[in-house]
């Protein structure tokens, strides 16, 4: 199980970040591999969307439901159990499918993107990917981590960027910008209607 327990407010940032790139804030959003709904809480901050944020660990959906709580958006914010390779929603039913670190754990990268671009309604967006938004956020995470006193992080595997790619397009994704910098890796498309 990873947290982001960093006090850097990467969240904030990257929620700006999707709603400037697609201009969707209202209809319905869903987390993918949300953790402890971090994003999610971001996105109902400057959003009118209704949010679904999935994980597939229970663990994590308790403790995204104690966020919720605390930030006072549970008529925002749905949990959900559920697996990226198998989405547990109607063809077409999310404007907007976003995910911030999960991806470097799916099982299938290509079967991912493809359930990801079902659940997405025409004209809709995904923002997939990880990173910390900006070079500037990534120094100072990697600053805080200096200080954990011996505490070793976990990091999420790799993912080669043509591996990435190629999952992408196997997928039916054409409309898309992939981004690897120090903001991180990320995928950003549209379902054409």
């Amino acid at each position: 199980m990873l947290i982001n327990r960093t006090r850097v407010p990467i969240y904030p940032l990257i929620a700006n970040q999707i709603t400037r790139k697609f201009n969707i804030t209202e209809g319905t959003a869903i987390d993918v591999g949300a953790g402890p709904a971090s994003l999610s809480i971001a996105m109902a901050r400057i959003t009118h969307l209704d949010i679904y944020a999935m994980d597939i660990s229970r663990e994590m959906l308790e403790i995204a439901q104690k966020s919720i709580e605390k930030n006072s958006l549970k008529k925002r914010i749905t949990l959900i159990a559920g697996d990226v390779n198998q989405m547990p929603f109607q063809d077409e039913f999310a404007d907007l499918i976003f995910s911030r670190g999960s991806m470097f754990f799916w099982k299938d990268l290509s079967n991912s993107f493809k359930e990801i671009y079902r659940v997405l309604k025409p004209g809709g967006a995904g923002y997939i990917g990880g990173g910390f938004g900006s070079a500037v956020l990534r120094r100072k995470v990697k600053e805080e981590f200096k200080h954990t006193e011996g505490k070793t992080c976990q990091k999420p595997p790799k993912i080669q960027v043509d591996a990435l790619e190629i999952a992408v397009l196997e997928a039916g994704i054409t409309d898309y910008l992939l981004i690897n910098d120090e903001s991180g890796l990320w995928v950003l498309f549209e379902k054409t209607g």
